[in-house]
């Protein structure tokens, strides 16, 4: 392995570890996975709904960083409610950086009048973080050469290698048949990461703002009550994505268009006039997203082209696949769906 990569990857190891920037893990379909974006969003979907995403990130390096999200969600509807259950596993790099998260995820819905809804919504989580330092390689084990077989003495070495916490969050939605805005807050207790008895490493809250709007070129919203529409639907969507996470900021702007059962999507990730904490220039990449839907399934692919200092890292693909039960028709409630794109949105 070149020495830069080398210093790349214990770079990456040491900010997740023994510091205070560490950062949660970006998924480049964020509507794909509502309950890891905004709390929020649980039970937003006709009835029930369970979903899978995974992300493989930095091919070109020795060890990528993988993700995995399980969720499943379920909206009460004669109590306005909303219930979730949100499973969160991330690998990353040598050292095997391992974070698992299971989170229970409450909403209600608050109908302002005839057209806007608003949703809060809270999650409480218990993480487990776990490392293997054996893997890794400490500064006290390269040289000039490269590096040596020497046995690291860095007292992280010796630490402790596993780390339990809760997890607190909250978000709020506030939509009607056409437009959307919300924003959520991870982190709200600021829990301590660190593995050595002691020491302080409190994760950063995170802050994020989202919103979209629906253009309907044709199989529009319904004009009348109890009418079910068989149009096409033919759509764009503009969306955007901005978080904050301790001295990070990025901004996803872009949009989707469907057609009927497809859906293409195209984004930009970065913030050109800024530069984030590593001191790498804010333009991140162009995600590239196709999808298609058949018989309650929505399945979604993206592609992140890297345009930043990063892009010899290899290449970055994600995955999603979400299943809504069907229900028996009834009777259309206004207001009650999020107009996120989704293929298996049919106005009543």
């Amino acid at each position: 392995m070149k020495i830069g990569k080398i210093l790349f990857i214990l770079g990456c190891c040491a900010w997740g570890i023994s510091t205070v920037q560490g950062q949660d893990v970006q998924l480049s379909q964020y509507y794909n996975a509502p309950l890891y974006l905004n709390p929020a969003f649980a039970g937003t979907a006709e009835n029930t709904r369970v979903g899978l995403n995974y992300r493989t990130q930095w091919r070109g390096i020795d060890k990528p960083f993988n993700s995995v999200s399980l969720f499943a969600d379920h909206n009460i509807e004669p109590y306005n409610s909303g219930i979730g259950l949100l499973y969160f596993r991330d690998q990353q790099g040598s050292s095997r950086l391992t974070t698992n998260e299971i989170s229970l995820i409450y909403s209600y819905s608050i109908y302002l009048n005839q057209s806007w809804v608003l949703k809060p919504g809270i999650q409480a989580g218990f993480v487990s973080r776990d490392v293997n330092y054996s893997s890794m390689v400490f500064g006290d084990q390269l040289s000039n050469a490269g590096q040596t077989s020497a046995t690291s003495i860095d007292a992280l070495a010796s630490g402790q290698k596993a780390k339990t916490y809760g997890d607190i969050s909250a978000g709020g939605l506030l939509y009607n048949e056409s437009a959307w805005f919300g924003v959520s807050l991870h982190h709200l207790n600021r829990p301590n990461q660190a593995f050595s008895a002691g020491d302080i490493a409190q994760l950063p809250m995170k802050f994020s703002a989202h919103a979209g709007y629906k253009f309907y070129i044709s199989g529009g919203k319904p004009k009348r009550k109890n009418y079910r529409s068989t149009e096409t639907e033919v759509s764009i969507t503009p969306t955007f994505l901005y978080k904050k996470q301790g001295k990070t900021s990025q901004l996803d702007l872009g949009t989707y268009l469907t057609y009927d059962i497809l859906m293409a999507g195209l984004w930009y990730r970065g913030i050109p006039v800024a530069k984030n904490a590593t001191g790498l220039g804010g333009s991140e990449a162009l995600v590239f997203m196709l999808g298609a839907y058949y018989k309650g399934a929505t399945f979604g692919y993206s592609y992140d082209y890297t345009i930043s200092g990063l892009k010899g890292n290899g290449s970055v693909h994600e995955l999603s696949l979400i299943y809504e039960f069907e229900l028996k028709y009834k009777k259309f409630k206004r207001g009650r769906n999020v107009p996120c794109p989704k293929f298996h949105r049919r106005y009543q």
